[in-house]
């Protein structure tokens, strides 16, 4: 299948990875450059107890282990293959993974109207009432270029400017249109603005990007280490630099399962 989608106002590359699912690369829209790279690096598992209760292991020790798990997503765990679907205004790429006794469904969704909808589906024999999700998606905005941009955060009413590295969860949404963040160009006035799907848990990490960084090949997990993308985060200015964004998505288990995650991301004034 060839990897270049030219449709509905929208041009991507695609691939499938090792471990960071379906990404997608070299985005264009209406013939400029949004989006220079996208990836979902990691779904990782916790098991939450209701209550206080010890949970025990085979042997009646009191120490039986949960998560967090780490899931990946990639060429080793596809289950068939990559599937370009057209609908009304638009179309999407879709991928299809088994882990374990764990079912994912990945989407990327391309509207003719500048939306962009990175989606995961969580379903089969795994999920589990104790159990809380978290989707890993890497964004790369680089609109009109890596340069001359700036990040802002909806807060007290108001959007508000983004200086330095940092994390940033939700702290309202727009009356206007819902977003929660968004990356403006400079010269052009363009915006990449990211809304959490319905019902969703996120937060958002902002960090300065450097050439030959790439996430590691799995989550850091030693004892007292900072939880990944955290660890990364620093304090270094973001103003008019090419920023990399971490949305981390809290899928908590319930009735409503099997549960799609992911931002809407509305790409607007091109």
């Amino acid at each position: 299948m060839n990897n270049v989608i030219e449709q509905a106002g929208w041009k991507t590359h695609w691939r499938m990875t090792e471990s960071s699912g379906l990404m997608v690369y070299l985005v264009d829209y209406r013939g400029h450059r949004v989006m220079w790279e996208g990836s979902l690096p990691y779904v990782t598992v916790d098991h939450q107890h209701q209550d206080l209760a010890v949970e025990e292991d085979e042997e009646g020790s009191g120490s039986a282990a949960h998560g967090p798990f780490w899931v990946p997503l990639g060429e080793r765990t596809m289950a068939g293959d990559v599937r370009v679907n057209e609908f009304r205004g638009g179309f999407e790429l879709v991928s299809d993974f088994a882990a374990g006794p764990y079912r994912y469904t990945q989407m990327w969704r391309f509207h003719a109207d500048g939306r962009m909808g990175p989606w995961l589906t969580i379903h089969g024999s795994g999920v589990h009432e104790a159990h809380t999700y978290h989707p890993h998606w890497r964004f790369d905005f680089d609109v009109n270029g890596a340069q001359n941009d700036a990040l802002e955060r909806f807060e007290d009413g108001r959007w508000e400017r983004v200086a330095a590295e940092g994390w940033f969860p939700y702290m309202g949404e727009s009356d206007d249109d819902g977003c929660v963040w968004r990356q403006i160009d400079f010269g052009t006035g363009a915006t990449v603005s990211i809304r959490p799907h319905n019902w969703e848990d996120a937060e958002l990490f902002a960090i300065r990007y450097h050439d030959g960084e790439w996430a590691p090949f799995s989550p850091r997990n030693e004892e007292d280490a900072q939880s990944f993308p955290a660890a990364y985060v620093g304090a270094e200015s973001l103003d008019g630099k090419d920023v990399m964004l971490w949305y981390v998505a809290h899928v908590h288990y319930d009735t409503s399962f099997p549960f799609t995650a992911g931002p809407w991301i509305w790409v607007r004034g091109l």
